[in-house]
């Protein structure tokens, strides 16, 4: 008899009561492949994961079907990385599958160039938060969906995709139009993307820490971004300019809205406004 979870896949998720073991599998741990996702009683949340990360890829074009002319370029492999997300107290909120280059077999100077990627200093991230706490700030997460697949791949660069992913020959490889997870250079060509397009909107960086932007609204006052790869803070004198931003954020790309910060970066946020 099949277990009612199976039946709704989204039920399991909605119940958050699932036991903690089942058929031998700790539940509460995220599969390490796909092969085991496949032999755990949960696996049609994450078959519904691997599908919405894949028609993703499909709609943003993340890949091109090719036949590799190039014989010297060896194509990258690629697999799908587990995650259950949560929120601040916990509790499941959903079931996340990324589809990940296996980078390590990406050539210096051929396949990429820089690697770094946005991450603030934590001295940055505590200032903003103590003057926001101070002078009664708003402060909101915004948290940008897929935010690597935002940037053009800078290297010709070919993949394998995992079985069942497109169809077509053994011999048939794929190329790189986007800037995919696990590709040394992602994080870089991301933040030169965001960095573009915080600036058309008339943030400035800060001299101090580039991953923090100070954007002057005419009529709202001063709104600042802080940049940690895919999420930002943001954080200003009124609740009109944080929302403000927000909405040019969300016109350039697809985001989640946290609303008022609770976590960020393992880090758990508290406010007392009465206490400052």
């Amino acid at each position: 008899m099949m277990s009612w979870w199976l039946k709704d896949p989204n039920a399991l998720l909605a119940s958050g009561t699932e036991p903690a073991v089942k058929d031998g599998w700790d539940l509460t741990r995220t599969p390490v492949n796909e092969k085991e996702a496949r032999a755990r009683s949960d696996w049609p949340l994450w078959k519904q994961a691997i599908k919405e990360e894949v028609a993703a890829h499909k709609k943003l074009g993340t890949w091109s079907k090719t036949n590799c002319s190039n014989k010297q370029r060896k194509a990258v492999k690629t697999r799908f990385v587990f995650d259950i997300k949560h929120d601040a107290e916990g509790k499941k909120t959903r079931y996340k599958a990324r589809l990940v280059a296996q980078g390590f077999n990406q050539v210096p100077g051929r396949d990429f160039d820089e690697t770094w990627a946005p991450v603030p200093d934590t001295a940055t991230t505590r200032a903003l938060l103590s003057v926001a706490a101070s002078k009664d700030w708003e402060v909101h997460h915004v948290d940008v969906k897929t935010a690597f697949l935002n940037a053009k791949m800078d290297k010709e660069m070919y993949i394998k995709l995992p079985d069942g992913v497109e169809h077509g020959s053994l011999e048939e490889v794929c190329r790189f139009n986007l800037a995919v997870y696990g590709t040394k250079q992602a994080g870089r060509l991301w933040g030169i993307k965001l960095d573009m397009e915080l600036n058309d909107m008339g943030a400035v960086r800060s001299k101090v820490d580039p991953c923090l932007y100070e954007w002057q609204h005419p009529v709202h006052g001063r709104v600042f971004v802080l940049v940690y790869v895919d999420d930002l803070i943001v954080a200003g004198e009124t609740l009109a300019g944080v929302n403000a931003i927000k909405r040019s954020v969300s016109a350039r790309f697809d985001v989640r809205d946290m609303g008022e910060v609770k976590d960020f970066i393992g880090m758990k946020v508290m406010r007392d406004k009465a206490a400052k």
